[in-house]
């Protein structure tokens, strides 16, 4: 191996390494690691291919990769913001790595902002060579309703946008309200309510507002 090479692979396994990379983002890098000399496409071909077959990159789609040099390596979720743009992992995926929802998904669960009078998002299942998204719509003010700490989760580790768990049953039951959705409402049995935070959860539900979806379904 190249010393370039090794010096590209030694900061690709640095832990402030990016979780996802896309093929220019890995041809800058090597540019870098090269002293700033361009790396010729070929060679970095070459370099991809054997990256790939010793499981140091996991192929996403063609041009984008899961960082498998670091630790932890990169996950399926953290492609999420590539795939759709201000998609913010939500729903099966977020309640069930909680453990309030009984029966998780191997599919990665998302919600993408609709914007009115933009071109509407891409949604439905996206199946790649790594694993397979499902990205549901939500109006921005749905979204985004709701301060900051309450919807997003910053701790333990997550390199993507993602939900809290009550943001996550949220988003679930507005889209199973909707008339213009053909989610099914979240079994009742299935959702260990006594995992979340109860007052997050109403403040949430409050400035949506969902309130009265919330009620009726924890009293169902």
């Amino acid at each position: 191996m190249k010393s370039w090479q090794i010096k590209f692979e030694t900061r690709l396994a640095q832990a402030g390494a990016p979780a996802v990379l896309s093929r220019d983002l890995l041809a800058r890098m090597a540019r870098s690691a090269r002293g700033n000399l361009p790396v010729a496409g070929s060679s970095l071909s070459h370099w991809l291919k054997s990256a790939e077959a010793r499981g140091r990159l996991h192929r996403v789609q063609r041009g984008l990769y899961l960082n498998g040099f670091r630790s932890p390596p990169g996950q399926l979720a953290d492609a999420t913001d590539w795939l759709r743009r201000d998609a913010v992992v939500s729903l099966n995926t977020v309640l069930g790595e909680a453990g309030v929802l009984n029966n998780p998904s191997r599919v990665v669960t998302a919600v993408v902002p609709v914007d009115a009078g933009a071109p509407p998002p891409q949604l439905g299942r996206k199946v790649t060579v790594a694993g397979t998204f499902h990205f549901f719509g939500l109006p921005r003010r749905i979204l985004e309703a709701g301060a900051a700490r309450d919807r997003l989760q910053t701790d333990g580790g997550v390199e993507h946008a993602r939900a809290t768990p009550e943001k996550a049953l949220l988003d679930w039951l507005y889209l199973a309200a909707s008339p213009r959705s053909h989610r099914t409402w979240p079994a009742r049995g299935d959702v260990d309510v006594d995992w979340l935070d109860r007052a997050r959860l109403r403040r949430l539900a409050r400035v949506a507002p969902l309130s009265t979806i919330l009620d009726d379904w924890l009293a169902g």
